[in-house]
């Protein structure tokens, strides 16, 4: 791609890098752990899966890119 522009490179550039920076968790289960990225405080979308048990893999409520809830201690 050719920009032509009398602008600085740096002014036209300026936007183009990633702002969002996901904040990534680890959540203990029974067999593992499954890394989920925060989307909101109550919400988080599960990333990726670290477990022993192969079975866990072929869970769909286990499945990367699934919503889950979160549930706090307080909220008890």
């Amino acid at each position: 791609m050719i920009l032509y522009t009398p602008l600085p490179p740096e002014l036209v550039l300026e936007d183009t890098g990633e702002k969002h920076k996901p904040s990534y968790l680890q959540i203990p289960f029974s067999r593992g752990f499954m890394e989920v990225e925060l989307t909101s405080p109550t919400t988080a979308r599960i990333v990726r899966l670290i477990s022993c048990d192969l079975n866990d893999y072929l869970q769909p409520h286990f499945q990367p890119g699934r919503e889950i809830r979160l549930k706090w201690a307080a909220d008890s």
